[in-house]
């Protein structure tokens, strides 16, 4: 059986990453605004305020019905035209950038607000419009014609911004600068839960633990960790998530491992606790957001849109990304206030996620000495920070991993020797133990 907090918070997941998020929030508190203008229209403070102050109020019953009819038309027709642009980006994106940062773009705050503005403001001109009795003149409701002038103002103002935000939204720096901010976040965030920790929690084998199979199919991407916390310390167990997040989970696949038995009633409720969905958000997790940013880098470099350029800037901010997260382990721990963390999560590994977002840049730009260029960039700028032996190994490990790929598919021998120069530099960052990259042979040498 479902317990409440989790159906909250599943619904809570998809609210808020709603289209209809905000647009219903605003459209409801306009419709409030109204109520609370028709309450107060006719009161005998008001009628006597309106007759000492009655600059812009409008006073006759058909020139307030027009000037209402006229602003529904003006403002539903903006509303078809700005969203008509929100289709012909989600389309471009599509089809030039990678299908899967649509979710992102279709949740953009900017947007959902100046929908819920525009409905929000035909909303209170509707109902305004039905209290408006015919040949009436004495009950006008002047204020909110008024207030509803305002809003038709308001809502040019929001047009002229909502342009300029969709030029700008089509732009894939605009799109890639809005994953990396928020991947960054999220790794910062990581980082500053790890420094608040006085040292590293010490966390047994849990190769022996009790195994938890996944019940339903599909992609793991949040858990509802203070349900599961409460769980776990109401039965004083800890327990480890064994999926990574993102990833496909199957009916029958590993999920989770539990210090020691619990009756299946408790194990139900805290496979309860899962939540798995399609959509990917950079403000989840840093891994979709870097996922989606190297998918993009990949469509760049695809032959029908052939843009190295984008695939580099691309290469650039994903190194900065990976460099905060050498300073990560590889298990991540959801803290509690006055005990040690009762659940951890297995993170992907620094080889796994370097496979994950580098190696298809590595293998989709093979022919291409700047894509190839800049990847040996970016492990030289990684192995100057600071990192362990492990780390720099697997560094290194995909640094050969270029040097391979461009010993395959480079043949000119101007080519071959900007590697070289890159090779150069990075084995220059290396210690003096540690085995250094082999340059390429000349190109009358290749095979």
């Amino acid at each position: 059986m479902a317990v409440p907090s989790n159906i909250l918070f599943r619904a809570y997941q998809r609210i808020i990453h709603s289209l209809a998020f905000y647009p219903t929030l605003i459209a409801i508190g306009f419709f409030l605004l109204c109520v609370l203008t028709m309450a107060i229209e006719y009161r005998p403070w008001m009628m006597a305020l309106k007759e000492n102050f009655d600059i812009g109020l409008v006073r006759n019953a058909d020139n307030a019905r027009l000037i209402l009819g006229t602003l529904v038309a003006g403002i539903l027709s903006l509303m078809v035209f700005s969203f008509s642009m929100v289709m012909v980006v989600l389309n471009n994106a599509a089809a030039s950038l990678s299908p899967r940062v649509i979710p992102g773009l279709i949740s953009s705050k900017g947007h959902q607000k100046t929908l819920g503005i525009y409905l929000g403001s035909i909303l209170y001109a509707l109902l305004l419009i039905t209290t408006i009795e015919q040949g009436d003149s004495e009950r006008v409701p002047s204020l909110g014609v008024l207030i509803t002038l305002a809003l038709g103002i308001t809502c040019l103002g929001l047009f002229v911004h909502f342009i300029r935000s969709i030029s700008q939204s089509i732009q894939v720096e605009h799109i890639l600068s809005n994953l990396y901010g928020a991947s960054l976040e999220k790794l910062d965030a990581c980082q500053a839960n790890l420094a608040d920790r006085e040292q590293q929690p010490e966390w047994p084998d849990d190769s022996a633990w009790v195994t938890i199979n996944a019940q339903r199919n599909g992609y793991f991407k949040a858990l509802n960790v203070s349900e599961a916390n409460a769980l776990l310390r109401r039965h004083q167990v800890r327990m480890t998530v064994l999926a990574h997040r993102g990833f496909f989970v199957t009916e029958g696949h590993p999920l989770l491992r539990l210090e020691r038995p619990l009756d299946e009633d408790v194990c139900q409720q805290l496979l309860d606790c899962f939540d798995f969905f399609i959509e990917e958000y950079a403000s989840t997790h840093y891994f979709f957001g870097c996922r989606q940013m190297a998918e993009i880098a990949v469509k760049a470099l695809s032959p029908g849109i052939n843009d190295p350029g984008t695939a580099i800037k691309t290469v650039d901010l994903l190194s900065v990304l990976l460099s905060r997260r050498l300073a990560l382990g590889d298990r991540d721990f959801v803290p509690l206030p006055d005990e040690p963390p009762r659940l951890s999560y297995h993170e992907l590994s620094l080889d796994q996620l370097l496979l994950q977002l580098l190696g298809p840049i590595r293998a989709y730009g093979a022919a291409d000495v700047s894509v190839l260029s800049s990847l040996l960039q970016a492990f030289k700028n990684l192995l100057h920070r600071p990192c362990s032996p492990a780390q720099r190994e697997v560094l290194l490990c995909h640094a050969r991993s270029v040097r391979d790929t461009a010993e395959r598919h480079l043949l000119e021998r101007r080519e071959r020797e900007e590697i070289n120069a890159f090779i150069a530099r990075l084995n220059r960052t290396l210690p003096a133990e540690q085995r250094p990259l082999l340059p390429l042979p000349d190109a009358s040498d290749a095979p």
